[in-house]
C-alpha cells in the first residue's frame, strides 16, 4: 500500500493550490496584486521647517461636557464662589455699616449734634420739645457774633443746679460793657464812650428785659465783659434764666450754635 492509499485519496482526487487561492468561508479567493503606497517624502533646504500636515484643531474644552465646564467669566472677574461669595459679601456690608458708624460718630463728636429743647425761655423762637441741629466747628474757632442761637453748660454756675444745657441767644461779645436799664439793653462796644440801644427784632415789641434783685446785686445789670466772655439771654425775658442771673458765659461753656429746627415739622427750619 502506498501513502495515497493510505490516507484515503487516491492520486486523482488530490488538488493541488497555492497560497493566494486559500479561502476561508463564503469569501472569493483573489490573487493579491496591491502594489506599495507611495509616502511623499518632504526634503528640508538650509534652515526651512518642514511643512506639518493641517489636522482638525480641536480644543481640549470641547470635549468637556457642559456641566462639568468652569464658569471663567467668574474666575476672570476674581469673583469666589459658594461660600467664599457669601463671606466676602457679609464682609462688605459689615465693611460698610462700620464706616458709617465712624463717620456719625465723628459727625457727632466734632461736628454737628442733636439738642431737645425745653422749657419755654426762648419763646417765640423756640419752643418747648422742638429738636436742633446744632454745629460745634464754631467752638474749635471761638466764632461767635451778636444774635447767635447758643448751647451752653451752666454747671457749677452760682445759681444754676440743673444738669441740662441751656439755650440763649448772645446779646454781649468780649470787651464790651453790657447795661440793662428802661426795659432795653444797651452795648458800649470795645474802645468806644458811648452805648447803643440794642435793636432786637426777635422779641415783641410790649416785651421788657427786666434785672432781678440777686442780679442787680451781683453787678449784672451793668457789667464790662472779659476777653473770653459773652452775655446771653433768652427771648421770652419774663421767664428766662440767663446772665441777667449766672453772670457771663465764658466761652468754653458754649457747647454749639443752634443753626435749624428740625422738629415738630411745622417749625421746621432756619433759626434766627
Amino acid at each position: 500500500m502506498n501513502d495515497s492509499e493510505y490516507n484515503g485519496f487516491g492520486e486523482e482526487e488530490i488538488t493541488e493550490f497555492t497560497p493566494t487561492e486559500f479561502s476561508y468561508g463564503d469569501s472569493t479567493p483573489s490573487t493579491s496584486s496591491a502594489v506599495p503606497e507611495e509616502i511623499p517624502v518632504e526634503v528640508m533646504f538650509g534652515d526651512e521647517k518642514p511643512k506639518r500636515r493641517k489636522t482638525s484643531e480641536v480644543s481640549y474644552e470641547d470635549k468637556i461636557p457642559v456641566e462639568f465646564k468652569e464658569d471663567k467669566d467668574d474666575d476672570k472677574d476674581g469673583e469666589p464662589k459658594g461660600k467664599n461669595a457669601v463671606v466676602k459679601e457679609i464682609m462688605s456690608w459689615v465693611r460698610t455699616i462700620a464706616i458709617g458708624v465712624l463717620v456719625g460718630v465723628f459727625l457727632v463728636v466734632f461736628v454737628v449734634q442733636r439738642d431737645n429743647v425745653y422749657g419755654d425761655s426762648m419763646e417765640p423762637t423756640l419752643y418747648s420739645g422742638d429738636v436742633v441741629f446744632t454745629e460745634k466747628i464754631s467752638t474749635y474757632f471761638h466764632s461767635y457774633e451778636r444774635g447767635d442761637i447758643v448751647i451752653l453748660d451752666g454747671e457749677g454756675m452760682e445759681g444754676y443746679d440743673r444738669d441740662e444745657y441751656l439755650i440763649k441767644r448772645v446779646i454781649g461779645l468780649p470787651g464790651e460793657t453790657i447795661r440793662i436799664a428802661d426795659g432795653c439793653v444797651y452795648i458800649k462796644p470795645v474802645d468806644s464812650d458811648e452805648f447803643f440801644l440794642l435793636e432786637e427784632p426777635y422779641i415783641a415789641d410790649e416785651v421788657q428785659t427786666l434785672m432781678m434783685t440777686a442780679g442787680i446785686e451781683k453787678g449784672y445789670d451793668e457789667i464790662t465783659l472779659a476777653d473770653n466772655e459773652y452775655y446771653c439771654i433768652g427771648d421770652n425775658r419774663p421767664v428766662s434764666k440767663d446772665s441777667r442771673i449766672l453772670g457771663p458765659f465764658t466761652e468754653d461753656r458754649i457747647k454749639g450754635i443752634a443753626i435749624i429746627s428740625v422738629f415738630p415739622f411745622e417749625h421746621f427750619g432756619l433759626i434766627g
